[in-house]
């Protein structure tokens, strides 16, 4: 018995009548006499005995209508709420996103998805860049936005901004006046920058250490403007993301790249060969338009 027969009976002990049932289901009599024999055939037991023109409902044919009227109703449900998936009408969606990063176009970004789908759920979970690749791999979080390269295996990436970073200092600090800056001179002062566990610090700890030198970090800290601050008030300088330094007041403070430059490249990572909801193709879409400059999918 299919959900076609199930509805078949429930009409047919609505109307008590075959030849009615048959013409509300849009159905030859012989056809839905034929389907309530192979029903019972089926089954075992006669769902419906005739009381001259009227039909009712055996004790078996009872059972079947009292279940069948919560599965049918449930079916009807999930038909519905299929459709609203597949238009866009509901769906969750979980993004993880580094705290340093955003207050950089995202708020925008997520004020608008929520504004083109208000029936789509949208969840933000904060944390570095290398924890939110492991949320991702286990399923807490749908995508993230993490910095180039992706160290996890089993994830496929969308690169999103390519930038750099840099040496953010005062304007009457010695290193104000250079063009560039290297790993051997930024070695000979202390620094501040992301904490541990966060891809911008582990990328400059890598360069210091593959060059042979001992970095000076002073302060660690998720607030860009913390880190600026403090630059700005002590004359540490801050080693940030260039985007991330532009989006604060950096009254007062210089931006010197690095030679060869630190290249600071986020992408958007998701789970390699997983369904992926139309929920989810919505947002990377949303994100990729709400970055200036887009850039290519792979």
């Amino acid at each position: 018995m299919d959900i076609r027969e199930l509805r078949y009976i429930m009409e047919v002990a609505k109307t008590q009548n075959i030849t009615k049932a048959a013409n509300n289901l849009y159905i030859s009599q012989p056809a839905l006499s034929k389907s309530l024999k192979k029903v019972e055939a089926e089954l075992g037991i006669t769902l419906f005995f005739r009381d001259g023109n009227t039909i009712f409902p055996t004790d078996g044919g009872k059972l079947v209508l009292k279940w069948g009227k919560s599965i049918t109703k449930d079916f009807s449900t999930l038909q519905e709420e299929l459709q609203d998936l597949k238009s866009m009408k509901s769906g969750k969606v979980t993004l993880g996103i580094p705290p340093m990063i955003s207050a950089i176009d995202f708020p925008n970004i997520i004020l608008r998805f929520r504004q083109s789908f208000p029936g789509i759920s949208l969840h933000i979970r904060e944390a570095g860049a290398r924890n939110l690749e492991n949320a991702v791999l286990d399923g807490t979080v749908d995508i993230a936005i993490s910095m180039r390269p992706v160290t996890a295996d089993g994830l496929s990436e969308l690169p999103l901004i390519s930038d750099q970073i840099v040496c953010v200092t005062t304007t009457d600090h010695p290193f104000a006046q250079m063009q560039t800056i290297t790993l051997q001179e930024l070695s000979t002062v202390s620094f501040n920058t992301f904490p541990e566990g966060y891809a911008v610090h582990q990328q400059i700890i890598c360069k210091f250490v593959e060059a042979g030198l001992s970095p000076a970090i002073e302060n660690t800290s998720l607030m860009v403007d913390f880190l600026l601050q403090m630059s700005r008030l002590c004359g540490i300088p801050s080693i940030l993301p260039a985007p991330c330094v532009s989006y604060f007041n950096n009254r007062g403070l210089v931006m010197i790249p690095f030679d060869p430059p630190l290249s600071w490249e986020l992408c958007i990572v998701y789970k390699r060969n997983v369904y992926m909801s139309d929920s989810i193709k919505a947002l990377i879409a949303s994100i990729q338009r709400g970055i200036e400059p887009p850039l290519p999918m792979c």
